[in-house]
């Protein structure tokens, strides 16, 4: 799989299908969203995904740290998390989140990024199918 960064429009793209991910804009860093467009089959669909720092993860592994504490491990951590649901358009999944991973990894070296997909098919969570690329 060949996935090359076009750094001036900030987008990754799939060199044998063409689908690419292209970087929009941040919201403020209190937000944790950034918006990205999906460019396939000559389409661009927009999508917004959310990022955290490991939050979650820490949270579980100690459930009684206070906000301080969590700060101070999410840091150590190192770690940012992209995700992204149902993105309304056929593409390759697979595809997909190897070159969004691509793209959100550029300038972050000291953290480790990871990118997940989330399809919903219906209302029960067992029809729910997730697509990743951790860094």
């Amino acid at each position: 799989m060949t996935i090359i960064l076009d750094p001036e429009r900030r987008r990754s793209t799939h060199v044998e299908s063409g689908l690419a991910v292209q970087w929009v804009r941040d919201e403020p860093p209190m937000e944790r969203r950034t918006h990205f467009k999906l460019i396939v089959g000559g389409a661009d669909v927009p999508f917004e995904a959310s990022y955290d720092f490991g939050y979650y993860k820490i949270k579980q592994q100690y459930p009684d740290a206070d906000a301080v504490e969590l700060y101070r491990r999410c840091s150590e951590l190192c770690e940012m998390n992209y995700r992204a649901v149902n993105i309304r358009t056929h593409f390759d999944k697979e595809v997909f989140v190897q070159v969004w991973q691509n793209l959100v990894q550029q300038g972050v070296s000291p953290y480790r990024v990871s990118t997940y997909y989330t399809e919903l098919a219906g209302p029960d969570p067992s029809t729910r199918k997730e697509w990743k690329c951790e860094g």
